[in-house]
């Protein structure tokens, strides 16, 4: 939500700024009803999704290269996941692009299970999120799947991972070596990405190479919690049909890791969550620059 809302911040700022481009932004709420067609959630309540954000953006402006006025449209949305939530992904199949991030709220040692949805590993989940990932990606040439890496925690315990007895920030940060990423999510999920996917050769060579992969799964895999085996637990005929074939597919996933600029313990809110709520707009526009930077390798 914290991304979300930023990104309309953002874009309201611009529009305070610029003078030679207009930008109008619509907010809007749209149901969220789940049905058989879309798949039923295992728990409905404050953890699962009543409504979809939705921000519609409007942009026109004078062409440099020949005068003429051009306009152009688009929508984002967000959609709520406590944990890796398969009946939420119906409602994305008219997106272009898909955003996906979990992490926080799996324990973060141990086994790192999950506290919701059946105590699922967060190694798991993360496996059926790359296998949905991938289908997404390779369903259409036009379609694009982002995995952003899980910002870190700055509360004040042994590693800075929240515990019930670290209920206060730090001021420590919490940088790793090349085999201990900022957060421990994120070194779990760099192994889900090693075992699934390789990174995409380029010739020659560019830096873009570390944020591009082919990824191969089986997506009627019913080892992890994936879709497929969500539609078929539940009987969601409707939507089997399409995993018939092929199985075994390949698609390319793209990496934005962000977690090193959100590094800042003493730029949070307040005490009262040491994970999110950082409002800081340099923050954010960094991040959304690097987005940028990573969405046309994949035009």
């Amino acid at each position: 939500m914290q991304f979300y809302k930023a990104l309309r911040n953002n874009l309201q700022r611009q529009k305070q700024l610029q003078y030679k481009v207009n930008i109008s932004l619509v907010a809007t709420s749209i149901p969220a009803n789940y049905t058989n067609a879309t798949g039923v959630p295992m728990y409905t309540g404050w953890m699962t999704m009543s409504y979809i954000q939705q921000t519609t953006v409007s942009i026109t402006y004078y062409s440099l290269d020949d005068g003429q006025e051009r306009h152009s449209t688009t929508s984002f949305r967000y959609f709520k996941m406590y944990g890796w939530s398969p009946w939420v992904t119906p409602f994305m199949e008219d997106c272009d692009i898909a955003i996906f991030n979990i992490g926080l709220h799996y324990g973060a040692h141990d086994d790192m299970r999950s506290t919701h949805y059946g105590g699922n590993r967060f190694s798991d989940d993360m496996n059926a999120v790359i296998t949905h990932m991938t289908d997404f990606a390779s369903s259409s040439d036009h379609r694009i799947a982002v995995w952003r890496s899980v910002l870190p925690q700055h509360f004040n315990t042994v590693d800075g991972h929240w515990t019930t007895e670290g209920t206060n920030c730090s001021l420590k940060t919490w940088k790793g070596d090349e085999e201990q990423e900022i957060q421990l999510y994120n070194t779990a999920a760099k192994y889900v990405f090693s075992t699934n996917c390789v990174t995409m050769d380029r010739d020659p060579p560019y830096c873009s190479h570390r944020h591009e992969y082919n990824c191969t799964v089986d997506r009627t895999s019913l080892e992890y919690r994936t879709v497929y085996k969500y539609f078929l637990d539940n009987n969601f005929t409707e939507h089997l049909e399409r995993f018939k074939q092929p199985s075994i597919i390949t698609g390319r996933v793209l990496q934005w890791n962000i977690a090193d600029l959100f590094d800042v313990p003493h730029w949070h809110a307040s005490d009262g969550d040491c994970s999110h709520f950082c409002y800081v707009v340099p923050l954010y526009e960094a991040a959304f620059e690097r987005l940028g930077l990573l969405l046309p390798m994949s035009s």
